[in-house]
C-alpha cells in the first residue's frame, strides 16, 4: 500500500467558504488523548486564536441542519417551467457497497415520483467488470445510465456508444465536467463539493483538537476523493502549520472487509502521535479501536454508512459530514429531471446539500438519517411534483 506523509507548511488562509461539505481533519490529541501528549510543536497563543477563529468562521454556514435546497445560484435548484415528461427509464450500474445501494434506493424513490422507472446492476469494483456492466445497460437502451466514483476517462468508449444511441449519462462523486446530452450530460456531487467538504472537515478538526496534533486520513484512488484529501491538507496546512496529515490509501475492493480495517489500525499503532482518523466511508473502525488499544482516537468522515451513524449515536464515533448516499441518488434523478425539460449540461457548481452530524445532534432511530428529512418533497417542489405527504 502507499503511504503518503505530508508534513504540512505554512500557508495563506484560501477565506471563507460558501456552501456545502467537506472532508478533512486534523488533529489536537494524540492518542493517549491530552493535548500535552501530542508531538506536535506548539503554536503561540496568538497563533491558535487566529487558527480557531478561522475555523469558526468556516463552521459557521454548519452549525444548523439545513432546511431549504441551497440557494441557486450558485446551485442549480430552480424550479422547472414544466414537470418532466413521464415514462422516462434509467439503469444504475453500481458497486456492492452500502453507500451505493443507499443512492440506488434514492434514484428509486425519486425517480417513482417522476412516474420513471429504475434498475441497478452491480459490477466487482474493477474498471473491466465495470466497463462489461456498462456495455450492458447500452444494450437495453434506457434514457439515462447512471454510476458513482470512477472518472469518466476510464470508460469513455461506453460513453461515446451512449451517445450515439442517445442515451444521456450522469455520475455522482466524480470530478469530471459534463460535455453534452447525449452523452456525458451531468455531475453531482462531483468537484466542487469535494474541495468544500475537506474544508469544512478540516475546519471541524481544528476546532475540535484546538489547532494542535496530528490526522491519519484513509482514502482510495478516485480523482474526486484526492479533492478532498488536498482540500483538508491545504486547510490544515494554512490553519495549523505544526499539525501533520498523513495520507493512506486503501483498496476499494477491500473496503467494509477486516482488511482495510486492518490496515488502518496498523497505521494508528505505528503512530501513537495521531488522535484523529480522517475516513472517507463509513468504515466500522470503532469496533477494532478499543482491542487495539486505540479507543481514544477520534473517528470521522463522509459517506457515513449505517455503521458509522450507530458509532455516531453510541459516541465512538466524532463526527460525520452527511454527504448523504441517498440525496446523492435524488440529485442524480434531479440532473436527470432537468435535462428532460431544459437539454442543458447540468455541473456541481458545489452546492450538493450537505449537514454536520455529531454525537450531540445526530437524529435518533435506525439507519442512515436523510437531512432535511423533507428534502425528496424540496426537490419535488422544483419538479413540479405535488408533495409526498
Amino acid at each position: 500500500m502507499r503511504r503518503t506523509p505530508v508534513r504540512l507548511k505554512p500557508m495563506r488562509w484560501s477565506g471563507r467558504l460558501a456552501v456545502g461539505l467537506a472532508a478533512s481533519s486534523a488533529l489536537l490529541l494524540s492518542a493517549c488523548g491530552g493535548s500535552g501528549d501530542s508531538l506536535a510543536p506548539a503554536m503561540s497563543p496568538e497563533q491558535t486564536q487566529a487558527c480557531m477563529a478561522k475555523a469558526a468562521a468556516g463552521l459557521a454556514d454548519y452549525e444548523k441542519f439545513p432546511t431549504t435546497l441551497p440557494a441557486s445560484p450558485p446551485a442549480r435548484y430552480t424550479t422547472l417551467n414544466q414537470r418532466p415528461p413521464a415514462g422516462k427509464r434509467i439503469i444504475m450500474v453500481r458497486q456492492n457497497f452500502p453507500a451505493t445501494a443507499n443512492a440506488f434506493a434514492g434514484v428509486q424513490e425519486a425517480a417513482a415520483s417522476l412516474g420513471w422507472t429504475a434498475e441497478a446492476i452491480v459490477y466487482d469494483t474493477t474498471v473491466p467488470d465495470f466497463v462489461a456492466k456498462m456495455d450492458q445497460a447500452i444494450a437495453s437502451k434506457p434514457d439515462f445510465i447512471m454510476e458513482t466514483g470512477l472518472p469518466v476517462g476510464s470508460f469513455q468508449k461506453q460513453v461515446d456508444a451512449a451517445k450515439a444511441a442517445g442515451i444521456t449519462v450522469l455520475t455522482a462523486s466524480t470530478s469530471d465536467a459534463p460535455v453534452s446530452v447525449p452523452g456525458y450530460g451531468g455531475s453531482a456531487d462531483g468537484a466542487d463539493t469535494a474541495k468544500l467538504i475537506g474544508r469544512v472537515q478540516a475546519f471541524k478538526a481544528m476546532q475540535d483538537s484546538h489547532c494542535t496534533g496530528n490526522t491519519a486520513v484513509f482514502s482510495m484512488d478516485y480523482p474526486v476523493l484526492k479533492l478532498c484529501e488536498d482540500a483538508y491538507v491545504s486547510t490544515v496546512a494554512d490553519l495549523c502549520p505544526t499539525c501533520r496529515v498523513d495520507v493512506q490509501k486503501l483498496q476499494a475492493k477491500d473496503l467494509g472487509t477486516p482488511a482495510a480495517t486492518a490496515q488502518m489500525v496498523s497505521k494508528l499503532q505505528s503512530d501513537p502521535s495521531v488522535g484523529y482518523a480522517y475516513t472517507i466511508i463509513g468504515s466500522g473502525l470503532a469496533q477494532a479501536l478499543k482491542p487495539a488499544g486505540l479507543e481514544n482516537v477520534k473517528i470521522f468522515g463522509q459517506v457515513p454508512n449505517e455503521t458509522s451513524i450507530a458509532d455516531l449515536r453510541k459516541g465512538t464515533n466524532a463526527w460525520w459530514i452527511n454527504q448523504s448516499s441517498t440525496i446523492e441518488g435524488y440529485d442524480l434523478v434531479d440532473m436527470a429531471a432537468r435535462i428532460t425539460v431544459t437539454g442543458q449540461l447540468q455541473s456541481d457548481p458545489g452546492g450538493f446539500p450537505l449537514a454536520l452530524l455529531t454525537p450531540q445532534n445526530v437524529p435518533a432511530g435506525q439507519g442512515s438519517p436523510v437531512v432535511s428529512a423533507n428534502i425528496l418533497d424540496l426537490y419535488k417542489a422544483t419538479w413540479k411534483v405535488g408533495s409526498s405527504s
